[in-house]
């Protein structure tokens, strides 16, 4: 009785052939792909099956480990070339049966638990290469998503200094508007820099990179700047937008990611609040200070508060916008932490622990000494 891993060795580019006979056959997913671009694996697959068939002891072996190696199966690879993963999975159910006829058709008798090791090890391979292909469109849209949502931020940038420069000259003018009028200005470009600055910050750095340049403040100064922002987004609802906070509490912290958290912590809280209040608070406690925003809003399931500080991905539900992502990475990044407590009916909590004294960290570009070279 011959081998099958023998066989398969031996016969690659017969079985090839005929495998790419019968997808003719059969009609392509995609009639424009190419003959090189369909066969570019298969024949490297099928030796590595067929050497793995004459180890000793292989088939009492699970096949999965054949695919651990990634310059065995390179999903990627095809995704480039074009081919739909859906024909990279129909290709191996069609090589499964394309062994089976020419077994049979040259009578060959192959033990059964070869044969059984063979059809494993092409299931294997056709869930790892749809698992890795899932990974690789996740990444790719992730580093989509990056570029489109930086781009937007860097595009936002000239405008933003327009804006800023007329504010300015608008207080210069021989009759400015009232003062109330231009400090609003001044605070709303404030708010649109520090939202744009959030965005390239979350987009550029993970939680464990981010850039922290801590600085000596009064965190009470920084939530009534923040309240004095969103305070006409609240009024124009109704709602009662409170701060409870001491003014004598110094920390060392990043103002701009404090900003980032708070700020989109009562910015969410406004919208998702259609009557009754945002409450800010400030509480010093053993070894953190902790931050409460409250809403009397429509509070989140148990199912939605699992979802919400997860990054916003195209095409999948989850996290109620871009916002909590900033809050929760500028916590992160800081040594801190970002939760909530809610139910539906009742309000949500969300509740901000820091450390008082937060360590510096540097960008790369920062950190790397003058002159150093790259390796």
């Amino acid at each position: 009785m011959p081998s099958l891993g023998r066989l398969l060795i031996d016969h690659t580019d017969e079985l090839v052939q005929r495998w790419y006979e019968k997808w003719q056959q059969v009609g392509p997913v995609r009639p424009d792909l190419t003959e090189a671009a369909l066969k570019n694996m298969l024949p490297s697959h099928l030796r590595c099956i067929g050497e793995a068939l004459l180890q000793e002891g292989a088939t009492k072996e699970m096949p999965r480990e054949l695919w651990e190696k990634a310059e065995r199966l390179d999903p990627e690879k095809r995704v480039r070339e074009e081919v739909p993963i859906e024909e990279v999975v129909r290709e191996y159910a069609y090589m499964v049966d394309t062994v089976r006829t020419w077994l049979e058709e040259r009578n060959e008798q192959v033990s059964f638990e070869e044969y059984s090791f063979f059809s494993l090890a092409m299931f294997e391979l056709s869930a790892e290469s749809a698992r890795r292909y899932t990974k690789y469109r996740e990444e790719e849209v992730a580093r989509e998503r990056s570029e489109y949502l930086a781009g937007i931020a860097h595009q936002l940038r000239t405008p933003l200094s327009t804006l800023k420069l007329y504010v300015q000259q608008l207080e210069r003018t021989e009759h400015p508007p009232a003062p109330r009028t231009v400090e609003r200005l001044r605070r709303t470009v404030s708010r649109l820099n520090r939202m744009v600055d959030g965005i390239l910050r979350l987009e550029r750095f993970s939680p464990e990179e981010l850039p922290v340049h801590p600085e000596p403040l009064h965190p009470a100064q920084l939530i009534d700047e923040l309240v004095a922002d969103y305070g006409h987004d609240a009024t124009l609802k109704g709602l009662r937008l409170e701060i409870s906070a001491n003014h004598s509490t110094r920390m060392v912290v990043d103002p701009d990611l404090l900003a980032d958290a708070l700020g989109n912590l009562v910015q969410n809280a406004i919208k998702f609040t259609e009557r009754g209040f945002v409450r800010v608070s400030m509480e010093e406690q053993a070894n953190c200070v902790l931050f409460r925003v409250e809403d009397s809003g429509p509070g989140i399931s148990p199912e939605r508060q699992h979802e919400l500080f997860r990054p916003v991905r195209p095409g999948q539900p989850g996290g109620m916008g871009i916002g909590l992502s900033i809050a929760h990475r500028a916590a992160t990044a800081q040594g801190g932490s970002l939760e909530v407590d809610s139910e539906p009916g009742r309000g949500s909590t969300f509740l901000l622990r820091l450390p008082p004294e937060v360590g510096v960290r540097k960008d790369t570009d920062e950190a790397r000494e003058p002159g150093a070279s790259e390796e």
